[in-house]
């Protein structure tokens, strides 16, 4: 009898590469990579707060209550384009890019509000506090997912975040499913005297 190895040996050594094709990420769950996925962009692709509070120069914070004058604000997809000068800070949100001069962001829990454009810091930071550095993710041309990488939700989102809309990946096969047996009667067929129901094949197919 042959061996269950062996069978598989055989079968295996009759089969051949199904070929790529290219799918939107709308259709690439639970496909298979057919070539690795490079980075279109650097993520994030500039320094951006982690923390809503305010974008300082951590040197002027060193005494403390240290106190400085809003020029302005930060928010996602909204930056402040000035530079942050001696004495000033910058109101800034979670996701927000650090304007140019400021190199650590205070949380607003560490602030008071004096008014609409003083703050008093009440804590130091230190430089890079609460920052997340361009590129810390990955950045543009890094390899973010191997050829043969099975793709799940969370592989998405990266091919996503890495600006990459359409993945190469394996064709899919197409598979016959046959049941064999003198007794065997598809669901809904007239059974007759000795007839058994399919049940597996719709099972496989599922």
């Amino acid at each position: 009898m042959l061996s269950v190895e062996d069978a598989r040996t055989r079968i295996l050594s009759a089969l051949s590469p199904v070929g790529e094709e290219v799918v939107a990420l709308s259709a690439a769950a639970g496909r298979v990579l057919s070539a690795p996925v490079i980075a279109r962009r650097t993520q994030p692709p500039a320094d951006f707060s982690a923390m809503d509070g305010y974008a300082v120069r951590s040197a002027e914070c060193a005494v403390l209550p240290a106190s400085l004058t809003v020029i302005g604000e930060s928010r996602a997809g909204l930056g402040y384009d000035k530079a942050v000068e001696p004495g000033q800070a910058v109101r800034i949100f979670t996701g927000a890019p650090l304007p140019k001069g400021a190199d650590a962001v205070v949380i607003q829990e560490n602030t008071e509000k004096k008014t609409e454009q003083s703050v008093q810091v009440l804590h130091k930071v230190a430089m890079g506090d609460h920052i997340r550095r361009a590129g810390i993710d990955f950045n543009k041309g890094d390899k973010v997912l191997e050829a043969g990488t099975g793709l799940e939700p969370r592989h998405i989102a990266l091919a996503a975040a890495a600006n990459v809309p359409w993945l190469s990946v394996v064709r899919k096969p197409r598979i016959a499913l046959l049941s064999t047996g003198d007794e065997l009667v598809r669901p809904g067929e007239p059974l007759g005297r000795d007839g058994i129901i399919d049940a597996v094949g719709p099972a496989l197919a599922a």
